[in-house]
């Protein structure tokens, strides 16, 4: 739960670092790679081990290297991260899961089970979690998305109308309705993760209608 606060907070910052850069005057090169560094930093490494641990203390597999699997996640997130940095498409959308989502979906998906357990609630949801096949898809299927070819949208907003914003603004209603409904339910994190498949969900049916066409 500490490691889904802390990249919470690690995606605030990340947020809104680039506003304070251009307010500041203050955007170098150095500055982009020190953002990248971060970025792997909160990321990628955190919720690298917060897979790992969770996979190591509550998921039974009679395999002992499975958790390993959970550093899948820090090396993708580092070739997300190196390939936004050279790709010149990325200026306004993403081309791959960005690294802050992947982050947030990883750590909230545990990080609501763990609350669950502890709180003695048993239930699919839990048993999902700590499945190991469903894991390892999981972790697996995450850390493609972040390399993968799959045109997203950005949260950045050039203005603040409904034209040309209408997916941004149908992401943050959604977002806001599951954090009062899950809050409700006493598990706000499952917000968290719910936004980031909802999200997901978006660029997939915008990817494939514009194929389609």
């Amino acid at each position: 739960m500490y490691a889904m606060v802390c990249i919470l907070i690690g995606s605030v910052f990340d947020f809104s670092d680039g506003f304070a850069a251009r307010a500041l005057k203050a955007t170098s090169s150095i500055g982009k790679e020190l953002d990248s560094l971060a970025d792997q930093v909160s990321f990628g490494v955190a919720p690298g081990f917060a897979m790992y641990f969770w996979m190591r203390g509550n998921v039974i597999c009679s395999c002992d290297i499975l958790p390993y699997i959970a550093f899948l996640v820090p090396a993708f997130s580092a070739l997300r991260l190196a390939k936004f940095n050279i790709d010149e498409r990325q200026t306004s959308s993403f081309i791959g899961l960005p690294t802050p989502a992947n982050a947030i979906f990883l750590s909230s998906l545990v990080a609501t089970a763990d609350i669950l357990i502890k709180e003695g609630i048993h239930n699919w949801f839990t048993d999902l979690c700590c499945n190991p096949i469903v894991m390892m898809i999981i972790v697996i299927a995450m850390s493609l998305l972040l390399v993968a070819e799959f045109p997203m949208f950005s949260l950045k907003f050039k203005h603040f109308g409904w034209s040309g914003n209408e997916k941004k603004f149908i992401l943050i209603l959604f977002a806001v309705l599951a954090l009062v409904i899950f809050s409700f339910l006493e598990i706000p994190f499952a917000a968290a993760f719910s936004t980031i498949l909802f999200y997901i969900a978006v660029c997939a049916v915008d990817f494939f209608t514009n194929r389609q066409h």
